[in-house]
C-alpha cells in the first residue's frame, strides 16, 4: 500500500479562550477583552489629564502628588470597585447554580481494624498493580473548579495508605494441557497478566487497535490511515483475513496444548500439506470448531460465545456469530480476487461503507482475544533463591510496532524466541502455527503464520502477517508432521 507524504495546510490561529478573574482575581484574561480593565485604565488616564490641565488654584501640595492621589481615588472607586463587585456576583451565581456536594461517607468513616493484605514486591519491568476502590463506597463526584470561576477552597486530603495488592484469581479447575514432544511445558496459573492502562473504548476499531494481537491491530491501523477509498477497501479485506487467521492459530495452539480437537487439528494439517492456507481455510476450520468450542469452553475462553453455535446461543440472521461475519467478508474478498475490483474511488467508497460495519461487528465478537495476549519470549533464567524462572518477553498486543517488554516469574521454563499465548493455565506455545522469523525482503523480523508444508518440489514456509511475504522454513515440516492425523504422501 502506497503512503503519501506531506504536510497539512496550516490553519489560522484560534483566539485564546477567555478565563474569568485570572488577572489579580479581578480582571479576565486576556486583558484586552475585559471591559472592566479598559474602564480602569481609561479612568486613570482621564483623571491624569484632567488634573494636569486644571487651571484652578493650587491645593498646596506638589503637582505630582496631587495627580497621584486623584488618580488612585477615582480609579479605585470607579474602576477597581466595579471589578470587585463583579467577582462577588460571579461567586454568588456559581454557588447558586453549582452547590457544593456533601462529602462522601468514606471521608468520615474510621479506618478498619483489619490489617491490609500483603503486597508482593513487583518485578523490575512488570506494571504496578492497580488499586481497586472499596466495594461499599462510590467514587466521589468531580468537584474541580470551573474554568470561568475561582476554585473553591481545598479540603484536607485523606491519610495516605498503601494500595492493597490485587487478589490472585481462583485456581483453574480444568485438567492441565497434555504435553507433546514439540510443545513446551505449561506452568500453573500463577502468572499475573499484563494490564492495559487505557479504559475501554466504545469504538470497535479503536478498541481493536489497542487490545487485540499485533497482526490484527496493525491491519486495522492501516485501514484507518488509508488515504483513498481503494486503499481503504483493500486494507479492510486484509484486516478481515488477518482476524480469521489470528483466531484460528490461537485456537489451534490451545487445542494442541490441551490435547483436544484432534480431528480439527488433522484438518488443519491437511490444509497445510495441500495448496496452503487461504481466507477460506480459516473460516471453514472455524465452522468445524464450533462443536469443540461448545463442549470445551475452558480451552479457548470466550470462543463459544463468539461463534454463537449452540441451542442457547444459536446465531440468527439479525445477530450473526463471528464465523458468519467473516463469511460475508470472505465473499467480498472472493469477489475482488475474481476480477470484480472497484473501478473508481466512488465505487470503492460505497463498498467500504457496505462492509465496514460487518468488520466492526467481527472485531467486537473477537474481543475475547484481548484476554489471551500474545508474548514473544526473549530470555528465561532460573532463579535459585525462589526456584522459579524469570521470563523476559515482548507483549505482542496493540498496533504500536515497539512492543512493551515484560519481566515475570514462571513456574516452568519456556523456550526463547517463541510466540506464546497466555491462557488461564499459563503460557502456551503457538508453535508451529505462529513464529517470529527474519524476512530478507523486509530486512527485519516479522510475526508469521504457517502457510504450507513441504513436499518433494517445495519447502515448508511461513507467511508474514504484515506484508504477506513467504519465508521458507524447512523445520516447519517436521512440526506439522507431529500434529494428529495421517500424513499425506509426498509428491
Amino acid at each position: 500500500m502506497r503512503r503519501s507524504s506531506g504536510f497539512a495546510p496550516t490553519e489560522p490561529p484560534q483566539p485564546s479562550p477567555r478565563r474569568h478573574n485570572a488577572v489579580l482575581r479581578l480582571y479576565d484574561a486576556p486583558l484586552h477583552r475585559d471591559w472592566a480593565f479598559w474602564l480602569t485604565v481609561g479612568l486613570a488616564a482621564l483623571e491624569t489629564v484632567s488634573v494636569l490641565t486644571h487651571p484652578g488654584p493650587a491645593s498646596g501640595l506638589p503637582r505630582w502628588l496631587d495627580t497621584l492621589l486623584a488618580v488612585v481615588v477615582f480609579t479605585a472607586l470607579f474602576g477597581v470597585l466595579p471589578a470587585w463587585i463583579r467577582l462577588h456576583v460571579r461567586r454568588w451565581r456559581r454557588r447558586r447554580h453549582h452547590p457544593r456536594p456533601a462529602p462522601p461517607d468514606s471521608a468520615t468513616r474510621p479506618p478498619s481494624d483489619t490489617p491490609p493484605p500483603s503486597v508482593a514486591p513487583p518485578t523490575d519491568h512488570a506494571p504496578p498493580p492497580r488499586t481497586a476502590p472499596p466495594p461499599h463506597t462510590d467514587p466521589p463526584p468531580h468537584t474541580g473548579p470551573s474554568p470561568h470561576t475561582d476554585p473553591p477552597p481545598r479540603t484536607a486530603p485523606p491519610p495516605h495508605t498503601d494500595p492493597p495488592a490485587r487478589t490472585a484469581p481462583p485456581p483453574h479447575t480444568t485438567p492441565p494441557p497434555r504435553q507433546t514432544a514439540h510443545q513446551e511445558p505449561v506452568p500453573p496459573p500463577a502468572f499475573a497478566r499484563p494490564e492495559t492502562p487505557h479504559p475501554p473504548s466504545p469504538d470497535p476499531l479503536a478498541a481493536a487497535r489497542r487490545t487485540l494481537p499485533h497482526p490484527v491491530a496493525r491491519t486495522v491501523h492501516e485501514m484507518q490511515r488509508a488515504h483513498t477509498p481503494k486503499d481503504r477497501h483493500e486494507a479492510l479485506l486484509e484486516a478481515a483475513e488477518t482476524l480469521a487467521a489470528t483466531v484460528t492459530v490461537t485456537a489451534a495452539g490451545l487445542l494442541t496444548a490441551y490435547g483436544v480437537g484432534e480431528r480439527n487439528l488433522a484438518e488443519l494439517r491437511t490444509a497445510l500439506a495441500g495448496t496452503g492456507t487461504t481466507f477460506g481455510t480459516w473460516t471453514t476450520w472455524l465452522h468445524h470448531l464450533c462443536r469443540v468450542a461448545r463442549e470445551r469452553p475452558d480451552v479457548v475462553p470466550g470462543l463459544a460465545e463468539a461463534l454463537r453455535d449452540g441451542s442457547d446461543m444459536a446465531a440468527r440472521p439479525d445477530d450473526p456469530g463471528l464465523v458468519q461475519l467473516l463469511d460475508r467478508l470472505k465473499g467480498e474478498r472472493n469477489r475482488t480476487s475474481h476480477g470484480d475490483k472497484p473501478r473508481t474511488q466512488e465505487e470503492a467508497a460505497l463498498r467500504v461503507t457496505e462492509h465496514q460495519l460487518t468488520l466492526e461487528r467481527a472485531l467486537a465478537s473477537a474481543q475475547f482475544l484481548a484476554g489471551l495476549p500474545w508474548l514473544l519470549t526473549v530470555s528465561c533464567a532460573y532463579q535459585r533463591r525462589t526456584g522459579t524462572f524469570e521470563v523476559v518477553a515482548d507483549h505482542l498486543m496493540g498496533d504500536h510496532p515497539d512492543f512493551d517488554r515484560l519481566t515475570f516469574p514462571c513456574a516452568a521454563p519456556v523456550a526463547d524466541d517463541t510466540v506464546y499465548v497466555l491462557s488461564p493455565a499459563g503460557p502456551v506455545a503457538l508453535s508451529p502455527f505462529v513464529a517470529s522469523l527474519y524476512c530478507e525482503q523486509c530486512g527485519r523480523r516479522e510475526i508469521c503464520h504457517a502457510n504450507v508444508a513441504g513436499r518433494r518440489n517445495r519447502t515448508a514456509a511461513y507467511k508474514s502477517f504484515g506484508r504477506g511475504h513467504v519465508i521458507p522454513h524447512p523445520e516447519l515440516d517436521d512440526e506439522i508432521s507431529a500434529l494428529p492425523g495421517t500424513r499425506p504422501p509426498r509428491r
